[in-house]
């Protein structure tokens, strides 16, 4: 029996500007990457994809001959922005080009203002520890869809704010590497703010525009059948995913963004749509040792995963039961990301169609799922992992460029070309 799909239903993949790129000079993920021990491989994005230089056209291609009709796109700030007020105009018209080749294609686009990367400027400003970048996102969100309005189909401000701040700023691993607790509630209130700001300005300059937020809502599962590790596993979700949700609908943050409650200006219900970036679930141990985990800790039950990075177990459960959480604001929803580092290709077949029938499932539950993105088109630089974790649906080999088809892809163009999936087990 074939699970169909709505008409109209997006299918594509995302990418994000520094990781396909390349030579991002001007970010403060470029300055990052040259210190020795920030990325686990010892690469640099370097090159990355080089579509900055030609190559995005190419996997547009072929992302349109696999029966794609979407991408999701990143803009990179420090590249349309290389100065405080100053916008380059010439990198704008590459984006002009790249989008409208897009449409060409017959690809619907979707762009992301900011997918975690900074200009150097701004980096060298507080980053998103400082109140002024809220500002200064929303004079660039405005002038972005001021000159690209006309060939961007949905906009997203922000890419995951709840994983830059645990990253960047309660943890190390990413820039600014800050390393505080209370830097993750700054950070997190101030890029709330940023939405807030950016939403505005963009249907300031657009009044129709469609905008949206890209989340990361992982799952949070009892280890055990205990209530010690099911008030852990509430409170995790709680931290992670529950405090951030109540901010985008009743705009205030609750703790532990905040001791008491406070209103943020113009941020509830600032959304037209909402992406769901879904990776994976995390079983949750109590611990009485983690006050800070709110006293969980994290048990591998086959977690995709490095030493150093861990994208969870995959759940498929987990994403039909995040849609349909989301689904309560009311508002068209879209898996904006959804993949699996698999560098082998062995298990990202299954896992993909696995997670579609899981989308289907949350449509057959009510959730208006509009499209699905995997992660990622290309082989792409993975932040602090570097280049060995590979998500693509087409490998790249770094020194030569060479691109190659995985079967993962052909498995997806399946799915694409029938918008629809066989009901599977």
């Amino acid at each position: 029996m074939l699970l169909r799909f709505p008409d109209g239903f997006w299918w594509g993949c995302a990418t994000s500007s520094h990781q396909v790129e390349g030579d991002d000079v001007d970010s403060d993920w470029w300055d990052w990457e040259q210190v020795p021990g920030h990325i686990v491989d010892g690469t640099t994005s370097g090159a990355a994809a080089m579509w900055w230089n030609g190559r995005a056209e190419d996997d547009l291609a072929t992302a349109a001959a696999l029966g794609q009709n979407a991408h999701r796109f990143g803009l990179e700030w420090s590249r349309l922005e290389p100065s405080p007020g100053v916008f380059d105009l010439t990198a704008f018209g590459r984006y002009r080009a790249i989008f409208e080749r897009a449409h060409e294609l017959g690809l619907a686009t979707m762009v992301t203002l900011n997918h975690f990367t900074l200009p150097r400027w701004a980096a060298e400003a507080g980053s998103w520890a400082a109140r002024e970048l809220v500002d200064r996102f929303a004079a660039f969100a405005s002038r972005c869809a001021a000159t690209l309005g006309d060939v961007v189909d949905r906009w997203a401000t922000l890419n995951e704010p709840n994983v830059l701040a645990l990253m960047g700023y309660a943890g190390e691993r990413w820039p600014p590497g800050t390393g505080q607790v209370g830097a993750f509630a700054q950070a997190l209130a101030n890029m709330l703010r940023a939405h807030a700001a950016g939403y505005r300005a963009v249907h300031d300059a657009l009044p129709d525009a469609k905008v949206g937020i890209v989340l990361s809502l992982p799952s949070f599962v009892p280890a055990r059948s205990r209530r010690s590790d099911a008030t852990a596993a509430a409170g995790q979700d709680w931290m992670f995913n529950g405090v951030l949700l109540a901010a985008l609908d009743r705009g205030r943050l609750l703790p532990p963004l905040s001791l008491a409650s406070k209103r943020i200006d113009g941020l509830a219900r600032a959304f037209d749509w909402i992406g769901l970036n879904y990776y994976g679930c995390y079983h949750v141990q109590f611990d009485p040792t983690a006050p800070h985990r709110a006293f969980g800790r994290h048990v591998d039950v086959g977690n995709v995963k490095t030493d150093t990075g861990d994208w969870g177990a995959p759940h498929p459960l987990g994403l039909t039961e995040q849609l349909v959480r989301l689904s309560r604001f009311g508002v068209p929803l879209f898996v904006t990301e959804n993949g699996i580092y698999d560098n082998d290709d062995r298990a990202r077949p299954q896992y993909l169609v696995d997670h579609v029938r899981a989308v289907h499932r949350a449509i057959a539950r009510g959730a208006d799922v509009r499209g699905y993105f995997h992660w990622s088109l290309v082989d792409n630089f993975e932040w602090a992992e570097g280049w060995s974790t590979r998500f693509g649906l087409i490998g790249i080999d770094r020194d030569t460029q060479v691109r190659t088809v995985r079967g993962s892809a052909e498995v997806y163009a399946g799915i694409c070309r029938a918008n629809a999936i066989e009901e599977g087990a």
